[in-house]
């Protein structure tokens, strides 16, 4: 390998900020049943960080369905302070939807439900963005992917504004049915400096 090859490739590496960039702060894996995990005191937890990201795996217990849907709140608002956006991809087709003063980013997480294959979890990355910046609103943007369903996968990308200036001290991940997180579920997050 060339000498000037090596050297773009160690300029990139650098670059990206490498694997410890990300700190993991806090995991929450559900030994039982919930309709919401929440993370709190993100203004200590998370003090120092830029950002912050979670990831996630998880699976509802929706009656009867094949998927369900995620939302998410900042600092326990349930106002209508929320705007939301997403695009999945399933196959051959593609869908969109979208939301505007909602009392959460409310669909933009699709993860598995009881009649999809048993062993199927929804995927999720997600990043806050300058979460303790009081000069502007909190966005927030996604990677999503699950089955729906016996045999369809789809992917997907969100994002979301939390139309509020105050710093993120929690985050709340809500089953946006009125269903539960199934046992297993893990919730992970981490400070991205």
């Amino acid at each position: 390998m060339s000498l000037i090859l090596l050297g773009i490739l160690n300029s990139q590496a650098a670059a990206a900020g490498g694997a410890a960039a990300y700190d993991l702060l806090e995991t929450q894996v559900l030994g039982t049943a919930a309709s919401s995990v929440t993370f709190t005191g993100l203004d200590t937890l998370a003090a120092g960080y830029q950002h912050l990201q979670i990831r996630a795996v998880a699976r509802s217990n929706r009656a009867a369905a094949a998927s369900s849907l995620v939302g998410f709140r900042f600092n326990s608002d349930t106002g209508s302070n929320y705007s939301w956006h997403e695009l999945i991809g399933s196959g051959s087709s593609v869908s969109s939807d979208a939301g505007t003063s909602a009392t959460s980013m409310a669909y933009l997480w699709r993860i598995a439900g009881p009649t999809a294959d048993a062993d199927a979890y929804g995927a999720m990355v997600g990043d806050l963005l300058d979460f303790s910046d009081t000069n502007k609103y909190s966005t927030f943007r996604l990677l999503q992917g699950s089955m729906h369903g016996a045999s369809q996968v789809e992917i997907g990308l969100g994002s979301g504004l939390w139309m509020n200036t105050a710093a993120v001290t929690s985050i709340d991940i809500i089953e946006g049915f009125g269903s539960t997180f199934t046992t297993g579920s893990r919730f992970s997050i981490y400070g991205v400096k």
